[in-house]
This record gives C-alpha cells, sequence and structure tokens, in this order.
C-alpha cells in the first residue's frame, strides 16, 4: 500500500527575501510584528511567527536590513544594501 501525502507549497529561498525587502521603501520602518501583519494579508503562503523572526535576522546578519530597538520591539528599514539585492534579486528572478 502506497500513501501519498498532499504536496506542501514551499517557496523558493529568495521568494520570502523578495517579499520582506519589497515591503519597505526608503527611510521606512516596520517592526516585526507590521512585517508578519503585511505578510499574513498576501494569503499565497502561510508563515509562522517564528520564520517570519529568523527570516529579519538573516537578513539584518547579512546587512540587507538595518535595526534598532524601541519600545521593546526592533524597528527594521531596508538598507542600501537590501535595496541593491531586491533590485538584482528582481531582475534574476
Amino acid at each position: 500500500m502506497c500513501l501519498t501525502y498532499p504536496r506542501l507549497a514551499r517557496m523558493n529561498y529568495n521568494e520570502l527575501k523578495i517579499r520582506i525587502l519589497g515591503l519597505f521603501e526608503p527611510m521606512q520602518e516596520f517592526d516585526s510584528l507590521k512585517i508578519r501583519e503585511l505578510l499574513a494579508t498576501e494569503k499565497t503562503v502561510k508563515l509562522t511567527d517564528k520564520a517570519v523572526e529568523m527570516a529579519l535576522l538573516r537578513y539584518w546578519r547579512q546587512g540587507l536590513l538595518g535595526r534598532t530597538r524601541r519600545a521593546g520591539r526592533f524597528q527594521y528599514a531596508l538598507t542600501e544594501r537590501g535595496l541593491a539585492r531586491r533590485e538584482w534579486l528582481l531582475k534574476n528572478r
């Protein structure tokens, strides 16, 4: 007997990066809660809170996002490097 499982929708590694970096305009900041809310409105892929938080941490470590702590929450902003990476990713999809 062969069991089959429905395929889960999986996001390409860079698709999440494109979606998160695409939320930002220059000089705009979002906290992690707002980023999760904006991603949740897309309805195309369900992401856990932990997945979004880990992605934000990775992008901060890569220098794509800057972050500051205000009122107990991190505020994220797109860096020049993040803007360049977003443009490159969009050209090379």
